[in-house]
């Protein structure tokens, strides 16, 4: 059995100076294993190395950070984050609130989180399934961008199922716009395609009797 790693992430926005503050905290704590990311004096943040951090940990670890903001530039994105890592089994541990998502505790705090979102996801459901028919009538082909991660691709959609708009998703991720757009667009179209094959199909049966003449049919299904 692996065992438990305690992964640390440092943020360091543009009007900070540097990271040696959060790289000591996150020492004393014993973390070993550092990401970082420094972000550009730009109003857009760049978490790349949040990304690797992510596709890095494993279930049963631990993701430890010095406050909540270094996670995301907006409250949906840290709530949505947490509602990811707690789905995939890691715990995440803050040291300025003292918050860890691991134990009873954490288990209520993430009950929690995964209530909120799934508010704010059924808020904003009737305007995705807008989408996918819109995407549907211009006759646009699914296909998932070789452009983001797997990782990242759920962090899309999870953003935008928290009502984040596509700008946001695209500073928050360090994309395009349009890069955004197609995973969105090829994940509504995912589940279009999947809503239709689960319909009903009407089955044609066509046979000869004494009483029929050779060239009728009888039709089973929905009309």
């Amino acid at each position: 059995m692996d065992a438990v790693a305690s992964v640390g992430y440092v943020y360091v926005g543009p009007l900070e100076h540097n990271a040696e503050f959060q790289r000591d905290l996150l020492r004393r704590r014993g973390v070993t294993r550092i990401f970082e990311d420094i972000s550009p004096n730009t109003s857009s943040p760049r978490r790349p190395e949040l990304t690797n951090a992510l596709d890095a940990i494993k279930r049963g670890d631990h993701l430890i950070v010095w406050r909540l903001d270094r996670l995301g530039s907006t409250s949906p994105s840290v709530l949505s984050l947490l509602e990811l890592l707690g789905n995939r089994g890691v715990g995440v541990a803050t040291i300025a609130e003292n918050l860890d998502t691991t134990g009873p505790e954490g288990a209520s705090l993430l009950a929690a989180i995964s209530a909120f979102n799934e508010l704010e996801r059924s808020l904003i459901r009737e305007r995705t399934m807008v989408g996918v028919y819109a995407a549907k009538a211009r006759g646009r082909s699914a296909g998932r961008p070789r452009a983001l991660s797997e990782t990242n691709v759920e962090r899309v959609l999870a953003l935008r199922e928290q009502g984040a708009s596509v700008r946001e998703i695209a500073e928050e991720l360090g994309t395009s716009r349009a890069t955004v757009y197609r995973t969105i667009e090829a994940a509504n179209t995912e589940k279009a395609d999947g809503a239709d094959a689960e319909e009903p199909r009407a089955v044609t049966m066509t046979f000869t009797s004494p009483k029929l003449h050779r060239d009728d049919a009888i039709s089973f299904g929905d009309n």
